[in-house]
């Protein structure tokens, strides 16, 4: 089993951060825990983890919990269907895009790297930016 990176993060409602997850980014649940308000998600080997703020569960919490709680951080992942993904954004919670699509070019050493990239705010105020390559491509 190889291990990789697979954030948790606490939300206010598990229920209407499911629906966020599974319906305007196209995640699959892998597997839930429903009595402490648990679901793992995943897309694209893309894996994110999350539980509700008054679940059964443990709580790793070092200060008290405040909207919104993803201040200070956004997550970087890249996919594979970024244009079907923010469509997917702009049909279903246009009012969460962060940042709008957008190519970017980044100094990477002594290349530059061109990414297709767009935020968007989940229902608790964390960011994510997907992204892929975008070389020859229009945002």
């Amino acid at each position: 089993m190889s291990l990789k990176l697979v954030p948790e993060l606490y939300c206010s409602d598990i229920n209407i951060t499911k629906h966020f997850y599974v319906n305007v980014l196209g995640f699959t649940v892998k597997y839930e825990r429903i009595e402490e308000q648990f679901a793992y998600f995943t897309l694209d080997g893309v894996d994110i983890m999350a539980e509700g703020i008054d679940g059964v569960g443990r709580r790793w919490l070092t200060d008290k919990m405040e909207k919104p709680y993803g201040r200070g951080v956004n997550f970087q992942w890249d996919v594979n269907e970024i244009d079907l993904m923010y469509q997917r954004v702009l049909e279903h919670a246009k009012d969460d895009i962060y940042l709008e699509m957008e190519i970017k070019e980044y100094q990477c050493n002594d290349q530059v790297a061109v990414q297709k990239q767009f935020i968007v705010k989940d229902p608790d105020g964390y960011l994510f930016r997907f992204c892929c390559d975008a070389r020859g491509q229009n945002a």
